[in-house]
Parts: structure tokens; C-alpha cells; sequence
């Protein structure tokens, strides 16, 4: 998709700090030891044996029935080295899930709090201290990170995005987020998060139900895309006329002709574009896309 056009620093570049949007601070877990990646390949729902050093990729920590815990960033540092970027409010309950799984393993956990995240598009950035890896989320560009100073230091001359700003690249983009679609209790691909799950890389932590969920093709909600001509403040219930929770409207961002573009989690048959539900306090809701994210089985189920 072409990116959103926004108005640019003097190095062309535009961020948002993680810490600045709804739910989105994160903290910094260092990971070392010979075993470090074949642990976290045993307990992500991600390839982690395919992370490429200068890039991030999205992954998920499930229960055994397959439904999220919390998603985590996999960091793969230009020096060969994992860490993970965690949702402040899990942190503490995934650290100690992945506490409990280190048995017989060489891995070494530590808990970085001053540690600043930001996203960057249009390009990457450098600076001393800093990280900046090339990723798909959680948005498309590029995630930095590093002491709080180097990161704003890396940043100079650069524009701060609104969030509202940021939420439109989202919508555009078709990328759920920690704490709006994607929550704790629901399988990855009802939330627009299949792309956190490898159904190819062998066992991990809730691999079975998910695999169950790829052959059969059974998860009945899914991520679309939607439209309205007011702005929401907040999320809506979503209604069809034989379906009275069809599902719910999470992210908003208001547009140019003076409507709203959002995201929503609804029942696969209201997945259709140009499918028309009602909102709690705003107009007529239409569906502009079909299924994002999602896991079309062995099958390739549409």
C-alpha cells in the first residue's frame, strides 16, 4: 500500500514515541546465553530461527489453548543478539511465564525500564547507543530504541506525528494493536495477528489449537476494515440486522472529507465489503475491506 503522506522534519523523517500512544509504552527484556534462540523458539509463536539481525518481528505468547497472553516484539540487533519489547502491563506476566520454562537452558533474563521506543517512517535513523530495525509492526518502518537521551538525540530535526497521525497509518496498513484489537484471551488470527504465527516451524507453547484452527479454518471473527462519516471518540459495538453483536470498532482516525476510517473486529459474515452495520451513537458503519490478517487455512479458505 502507498504510505500516508505527512508533513516531514528538515531529515524528512517522522516518528511517534511508543510511550505516547493509548497502551503502547513498552519495556526492554535482554536476553543472553548460548540457548537464547532456541528458547524463544520454543515458547513464541514466531519463526524466531528466521529473525534477520536489523529487523523486528511480531510474535505472541499464548496459553496452552492457543489464545494470547501477550504479544511481543522479537528484536534481532545488529550484533546477532535477541531481546523482546513487551506491553508494559504484561510484562510482569511474561517474564515470569518465560522464567518458569528456563529448566535446563543457558538463558539469562534482565529487565530494562529506561529504555525508549519509537517508530519511524519514511526512513531509518543512526546514533550512538541506538538500534533501529527495519519492521512490519507494529506499524510498517522502522522500530528504534535505546537510553532515552540517544533516542531523542537520533531524532533531531525529525517531526512528532500526532497519534491520531499514527492510527491512520495503522488503518491503512491493516495492523492491529496491543490493548485495541489484539487482547488478552483471543487467538491471533480472530484479532488480525496471524502474521505473529509460523504454522511451519514445528512445536510451541498453544501451537495445537492454533494448528487445529489452520486446518479446519474455524475462527469465526475476524479484522476488517470499516468507515463512518462521524468520528467516533471511542470504540463501538457493532450490530447487523441478524447478528445484534457483530463486533466491535477499536481504532479511529478521522479523514479528510470529514469521516472516520477505523478498525474492527467482526464476524466473518459481515467480512464483506460494502456490508453496512449500525453503531452504538454514530451512523451507518461500513465494512471497506475483507478479512485482514487472517489465517485462511490449509485450504486457503476465502
Amino acid at each position: 500500500m502507498t504510505p500516508l503522506q505527512s508533513s516531514a522534519g528538515p531529515q524528512g523523517l517522522t516518528y511517534v514515541r511508543l510511550a505516547a500512544l493509548p497502551q503502547g509504552r513498552r519495556i526492554l527484556l535482554r536476553l543472553s546465553g548460548a540457548d537464547v534462540r532456541r528458547f524463544l523458539q520454543g515458547i513464541l509463536s514466531a519463526d524466531v530461527e528466521a529473525a534477520r539481525p536489523g529487523h523486528a518481528l511480531p510474535a505472541a505468547i499464548l496459553t496452552v489453548k492457543g489464545k494470547l497472553v501477550t504479544e511481543a516484539i522479537v528484536l534481532a540487533c545488529a550484533d546477532g543478539s535477541l531481546h523482546l519489547a513487551l506491553p508494559a502491563d504484561t510484562a510482569d506476566e511474561a517474564i515470569a511465564l518465560l522464567d518458569r520454562h528456563i529448566i535446563m537452558d543457558d538463558v539469562a533474563l534482565e529487565r530494562a525500564e529506561d529504555v525508549e521506543f519509537a517508530m519511524v517512517w519514511s526512513g531509518p535513523v543512526a546514533g550512538e547507543g541506538v538500534e533501529c530495525l527495519t519492521t512490519q509492526y507494529p506499524g510498517p518502518g522502522f522500530l528504534v530504541f535505546g537510553p532515552p537521551a540517544a533516542v531523542t538525540a537520533a531524532l533531531a530535526g525529525a517531526t512528532e506525528a500526532p497519534i491520531g497521525e499514527w492510527d491512520r497509518r495503522r488503518i491503512e496498513a491493516g495492523v492491529p494493536a496491543w490493548g485495541r484489537e489484539i487482547t488478552p484471551g483471543t487467538f491471533p488470527p480472530e484479532v488480525g495477528f496471524v502474521t505473529a504465527v509460523s504454522y511451519d516451524k514445528g512445536c510451541f507453547m498453544g501451537q495445537e489449537p492454533l494448528a487445529r484452527i489452520h486446518a479446519r479454518g474455524q475462527v469465526n471473527r475476524v479484522l476488517v476494515r470499516v468507515h463512518t462519516e462521524t468520528c467516533p471518540e471511542g470504540p463501538v459495538e457493532l450490530a447487523a440486522p441478524d447478528r445484534p453483536q457483530a463486533g466491535r470498532a477499536t481504532t479511529w482516525a478521522p479523514d479528510a472529507a470529514g469521516g472516520a476510517s477505523g478498525l474492527a473486529v467482526v464476524h466473518r459474515s459481515a467480512a464483506t465489503p460494502g456490508t453496512v452495520l449500525t453503531g452504538d451513537g454514530v451512523g451507518p458503519v461500513e465494512v471497506r475491506s475483507g478479512p485482514l490478517g487472517d489465517d485462511p487455512g490449509v485450504k486457503g479458505r476465502k
